[in-house]
């Protein structure tokens, strides 16, 4: 349509045009239950202001107008606030019901606070009715037209329609009103900074918490709690919480009186869900585990945490604490509930401003008013709840709007503290006399030593100290009184605990060492560390147990000379071993090894735990041969673990034949044979036909523990002794494990490159061992460096491998299974020295499966040459120069990198290559759009600036189409920039809100 149609009856039909899309607008809005419509207006261009548009857009007679005026039809959707405006844009209506035309659309949002920024703030859509809405009857005059859809609010729109009739249409001349319109501007734009833009956030905050409560009323008044009680799986009974705890608890005006049924109904509710049948879910056709407890139970201690619940009803607070712990089933489910006792008990700073010690006084009366039974049953949550009554700090958090504040202060002390911390320290005295597992009671001993802590990163009275000493001999008095019934592990555990209390208070500051008070109460402290050392060095076995067991036990020396020198440390553990394999005779032995058993009795799962014992076991071996080959037939399977050790002392001292004799004889009677196999892994003198006797006899048990230990051996021998392990021992054993789900056999080396297992293979050798590699559900750094070492050789196996684990985890859809380890390490450098072959393949993958290319070959590459290092880029052109599917595979790979600048020179190619409506275009932006972390509000805001920089670089460019896709790409992210700016000053002007109300 010409500009003379327009006048001659054209205009009619843009009018016509722009009334039915405002009527499709009010429609599809009426639908959204969350926009607020003010009101829509429509028009079609004025002749003249058409005419003056294209007269400045130099338009000939004949140039249909659509080509040049975007907005000939325009209408203007009014809506009340900034968030009405960005679920609009979020709704899908546009897309739902027109063909939208992203490259004429703009976005108007000023790009800075300064003097001379544009003010103008909207949403400018161009849209064309949808094809199939042309096809009905009453749209088809209307194909092809195009409207220009304003989204504002009502205070943008109101500074819209004044800004137009002053500052944008003028009525002034040239010499003539400048410097009155400049004014003009220049109020205008402060009437936007200083109010409009303003109230326009106070209007969000206000609707937002309006809509907030408007949910929460009608959950409330439905009766919110029943809809708690009422859920009968833990998919449903997370939902309800969660909405309970964002809309309802929240905005109640009297959430104190209703704290006592709310607490009941949510710990109700922790109880409830361990017991729930698990309902699966259901997301994208693919059905996924239901909520577990734990999760549930996680969610409802943080809602009792929170500030509304946690010291509204201390008494019910405190008892849903005990009931909840008490019906806990698993370690997961019992670790949020232990966290919530914790926060509960401490000393919180707005509570104490309140209260004082008040909860703290609630806790320990409830816990003093349990029958002995029922403290017993809840004695780990009194534990934890005491601990914290014993604590110095008191602690608070405070929020603003850009800042998260770590307040830390210590009690004060008053007649009612001193008598709360004496009360807690009795009923820790009465819960450890009632426990009779031995566990409990350690955990009881080391609250007790709560009592001695002075307050965390804050200063303190001396009247505190004071206090704190007075405290914590009392709990010295009391543990030397329980020391004689305690194990020789508690013993030595209490002990190290004792010694780092000394070593605080062995010596008192010089601003306190003149404090006569002080002094008097260090000198009571100090005489009962005295007497707690009396009572522990009573029992000469605890000496030698200290010695043998316990990576961090206390020695003489250390008490003599508080802090830790480790060589003295070592001198003197070492001089202690030898005296004690002094005492170990002919008429001593029997006793020594009754000893040694009950020593290996304590269990942990850290091997420095018993250095000592594995130095005495092997100096014995070596320097008394004779006592030990005595005790190896009478061996219990604990201390057989230390078998390895004693054969290797035996081996010093020249009993070789004797190892021999005892091995034959232990295998053929399947004794110890998991130690032997251990054992043989460092044995001087290896035995093959050994090896494999235990490795048949661990085949046919299928003994995990038995098949790693020969696996192991297999592979540290394997330099000395190269045939036969792999074949005989190693991959039968590994084989066996695989069937069961174990992979320990790529485990348990620190040097997979230094051993010889896996070097000369054949690619028959190799073939079996990699198949059963696929399966394994995570590589780690084990099998990373076992697959180095034989990438070194066979890198198409390796190649072949990865792309075998990565076809397993697209159809497997573990969720537990991971193709590579996130960041390679090992195989980065032999899988680097193969680029062609590494390309080939993510080819070949691309081609098998083209939608998991980014995160399989494109991932890989982008791991081994993260700056597209030569020679990789020339491989990567060479498959744009295949044809739109090389191009494909390699935008493929692109995208698994972060947009990085030195993308661009590929990306420009790409463009090139391309005919301008290929639909690859869509990956080229995507690829220059990725960005890495981002931080901050405006993060994405000087991302985008900074690819916009880029890409203006190719508006330069030879190539035409390089230049059209630069340009059009740069109007796409002003638009975003102007979106994402929005955004951001309304997120951060919410929060400021929020956390400052201004």
């Amino acid at each position: 349509m010409t500009f003379d149609e327009y006048q001659t009856g054209g205009m009619a039909l843009y009018a016509d045009f722009a009334e039915a899309v405002s009527d499709i607008l009010e429609a599809a809005i009426a639908e959204q239950r969350d926009l607020c419509l003010q009101n829509i207006q429509c028009r079609a261009k004025e002749p003249a202001s058409l005419e003056a548009k294209l007269a400045r857009a130099g338009a000939k007679a004949d140039t249909p107008i659509g080509d040049l005026a975007k907005d000939v039809a325009g209408c203007r959707v009014i809506l009340y606030t900034n968030g009405d405006v960005e679920r609009f844009r979020n709704s899908g209506i546009l897309r739902d019901n027109f063909d939208v035309d992203y490259d004429r659309s703009k976005m108007h949002y000023p790009e800075s606070k300064e003097e001379g920024a544009e003010f103008f703030i909207s949403e400018n859509w161009v849209v064309t009715l949808s094809e199939a809405r042309c096809a009905l009857p009453e749209y088809r005059r209307f194909a092809g037209l195009r409207c220009e859809i304003q989204i504002q609010t009502i205070l943008d729109h109101a500074w819209a329609e004044m800004a137009h009739d002053t500052i944008y249409k003028p009525m002034t001349d040239v010499g003539f009103g400048v410097a009155k319109i400049e004014a003009m501007r220049k109020r205008l734009r402060k009437v936007m900074q200083e109010h409009l833009q303003p109230a326009g956030y106070a209007f969000d905050k206000i609707a937002s918490d309006y809509a907030q409560l408007r949910d929460g009323k009608e959950m409330f008044d439905g009766d919110a709690l029943a809809a708690i009680r009422g859920c009968d799986d833990r998919n449903s009974l997370e939902e309800t919480v969660e909405r309970y705890s964002n809309f309802v608890l929240p905005h109640f005006d009297e959430y104190v009186a209703a704290a006592p049924d709310i607490i009941d109904t949510m710990s109700d509710a922790a109880m409830r869900a361990p017991g729930m049948p698990e309902v699966p879910l259901r997301y994208f056709n693919r059905e996924y585990p239901g909520t577990r407890a734990h999760a549930v139970i996680v969610k409802i201690c943080r809602i009792l945490e929170s500030g509304y619940l946690l010291y509204a009803a201390p008494e019910r607070m405190f008892d849903a604490v005990i009931a909840m712990r008490s019906a806990a089933a698993t370690d997961d489910e019992r670790k949020p509930i232990d966290d919530l006792a914790r926060r509960f008990a401490q000393y919180d700073l707005h509570a104490w401003k309140r209260v004082g010690p008040g909860i703290q006084r609630v806790i320990v009366d409830r816990i003093a008013g349990m029958e002995d039974a029922s403290l017993v049953e809840a004695a780990a949550s009194a534990t934890i709840m005491l601990k914290e009554t014993l604590s110095s700090t008191v602690t608070g958090t405070s929020w603003k709007a850009d800042a998260m504040l770590l307040h830390n202060g210590s009690v004060v002390v008053t007649d009612e503290l001193k008598q709360i911390r004496r009360d807690a320290l009795g009923q820790l005295e009465r819960l450890h006399g009632l426990l009779a597992d031995d566990g409990a009671k350690g955990n009881v001993r080391h609250a007790m030593l709560a009592a001695g802590s002075t307050p965390n990163n804050a200063g303190y009275t001396d009247q505190l100290g004071e206090v704190i000493m007075d405290d914590l001999a009392r709990v010295m008095g009391f543990f030397a009184g329980v020391i004689p019934g305690l194990g020789l592990e508690a013993r030595r555990h209490l002990e190290v605990a004792v010694h780092q209390r000394y070593y605080a208070y062995h010596a008192l500051p010089p601003a306190m060492a003149g404090n006569a008070a002080l002094v008097a109460a260090q000198g009571r402290l100090l005489e009962a560390f005295a007497d707690v050392r009396a009572a522990l060095d009573a029992d000469p076995e605890l000496a030698r147990y200290r010695l043998l067991v316990g990576y961090d036990s206390v020695t003489t020396s250390m008490w003599a000379k508080p802090g830790f020198d480790y060589e003295a440390r070592k001198e003197e553990r070492f001089a202690g071993i030898e005296a004690l394999i002094a005492e170990v005779t002919a008429d001593t032995s029997d006793e020594w090894l009754a000893r040694l058993e009950r020593f290996v009795e304590t269990r942990s799962s850290d091997g420095a735990t018993f250095i000592g014992l594995q130095d005495f076991i092997k100096r014995l071996a070596t320097t008394q041969p004779d006592i030990l080959l005595s005790w190896l037939p009478r061996l219990s399977d604990r201390l057989a673990a230390w078998l390895p050790g004693m054969l290797h002392g035996l081996w010093e001292a020249g009993r070789g034949p004797d190892i021999d004799r005892l091995l034959e004889g232990w295998i053929g009677e399947d004794r110890h044979l998991s130690s032997i196999a251990y054992y043989l892994q460092f044995a001087e003198a290896f035995r093959f036909d050994l090896l494999a006797t235990i490795t048949a006899k661990g085949l046919a048990a299928a003994d995990d523990a038995i098949l790693h230990n020969a696996a192991i051996a297999a592979a540290r021998q394997s330099a000395k002794h190269p045939q036969g392990l792999f074949d005989e021992i190693y991959l039968p054993a590994a084989r066996s494990l695989a069937s069961r789900g174990v992979f320990s056999w790529t485990g348990g080396m620190f040097n997979w490159d230094q051993v010889e297992l896996l070097k000369g293979l054949s690619a028959e050798q190799l073939d079996p061992l990699l198949a059963l590699m696929t399966d394994m559900p995570r590589l780690g750094s084990d099998g990373e460096a076992m697959l180095a070492v034989i990438a070194a050789e066979h890198v198409h196996a390796v190649i072949d491998l990865i792309g075998r684990r990565f076809q397993h985890d697209s159809k497997n859809g573990d969720i537990r299974y991971e193709d590579l380890p996130h960041g390679l390490h090992y195989l980065r450098a032999p899988l680097a020295a193969a680029p062609g072959e590494i390309v080939a393949a993510a080819r070949a993958w691309f081609d098998a499966n083209p939608a998991f290319s980014q995160f399989h070959g494109g991932r890989l590459i982008a791991e081994l040459f993260p700056n597209l290092e030569h020679p990789l880029y020339p491989l990567l052109y060479g498959q744009l120069e295949q044809g739109r599917e090389g191009i494909d595979f390699v935008l493929s790979v692109l995208r698994a990198y972060e947009g990085e600048k030195f993308l661009h020179p590929l990306l420009r190619a790409i463009v090139g290559f391309l005919p301008t409506d290929d639909e690859l275009l869509n990956i080229v932006d995507i690829v220059i759009d990725s960005s890495g972390v981002l931080v901050g509000e405006y993060g994405s805001v000087e991302a985008q600036e900074a690819r916009k920089a880029l890409v203006a670089e190719w508006e330069a460019d030879e190539n035409e189409a390089v230049r059209d896709f630069a340009a059009r790409f740069i109007r796409s992210a002003d638009n975003q920039l102007a979106m994402e700016r929005r955004r951001a000053d309304r997120t951060v002007a919410l929060r400021n809100i929020e956390f400052d109300g201004e």
